[in-house]
């Protein structure tokens, strides 16, 4: 399942919660930091999970060569 089918799962689902440690979650106007070592070459897609936040913007794509 890619960012965006995930995105509108969690439209439907305003309930689930993530608790992943591969994930962070950052409050308004706050930092954080994610660190992720790469494995293997390829374009990954990232989102935020946060209902309506793919739709504002919050998704991008990693290219590791």
């Amino acid at each position: 399942m890619g960012p965006r089918e995930h995105a509108k799962l969690m439209q439907k689902h305003t309930h689930m919660a993530h608790d992943d440690p591969n994930g962070s979650t950052v409050k308004p106007k706050q930092k954080g930091e994610l660190i992720w070592r790469f494995t293997k070459r390829g374009t990954f897609e990232f989102a935020c999970l946060i209902p309506g936040h793919y739709e504002a913007g919050m998704y991008g794509t990693i290219v590791v060569k």
